[in-house]
């Protein structure tokens, strides 16, 4: 009986010096763990001071940064690729493929012209004062000259005698076009 009570005792002193083993971060990476709000995102150059290696704690995020030597870093990123994406010009969704099988859809309705103007119309064509410009304009007033040259070069091809002639509001093209 005194046996079994000894190897009791000894298995309950053993069973309390391993559960009160406690081994922290700093014995694990020769490192000095740092907390705070400081540094919340990656590039921060405070708290300095800083050796190689050591960790700093977020303790509003959670995050965990180490010291490269010049800043504070992320301990990990996420550096997936675009495997695809595609464009629904009905809804103005722009839809990303993630190589780990996420997707991101992007709602690009606000860069969308709803300025699409279908009451404009043409209310006069007159030639300008040099005789060199045909001018439109329309029922906003707004003008736009067309060079007659370049018409003329449109139309002449030296095998007919058709003449383009203006009268009031009618552009008319008149003459054989043989």
């Amino acid at each position: 009986m005194k046996k079994s009570i000894l190897a009791l005792l000894f298995l309950l002193f053993t069973g309390i010096a391993f559960s009160q083993t406690t081994v922290t971060l700093q014995d694990q990476c020769n490192c000095e763990v740092l907390k705070g709000t400081d540094v919340s995102s990656a590039g921060a150059i405070t708290p300095t001071g800083a050796d190689l290696g050591d960790i700093y704690v977020n303790t509003s995020s959670g995050t965990i940064y180490f010291w490269d030597g010049d800043s504070w870093e992320l301990t990990a990123s996420d550096n997936q690729q675009l495997t695809g994406f595609s464009f629904d010009d009905t809804t103005n969704i722009l839809s990303l493929s993630l190589e780990d099988g996420g997707n991101v859809n992007v709602d690009l309705s606000s860069l969308k012209d709803v300025l699409t103007d279908s009451n404009t119309t043409i209310t006069s064509f007159d030639i300008d004062g040099t005789n060199t410009n045909l001018v439109i304009t329309d029922s906003e007033a707004n003008s736009y000259a067309v060079a007659l040259a370049d018409l003329a070069a449109l139309i002449d091809t030296n095998t007919d005698s058709q003449d383009l002639s203006l009268s009031g509001d009618e552009l008319s093209l008149t003459g054989d076009p043989t």
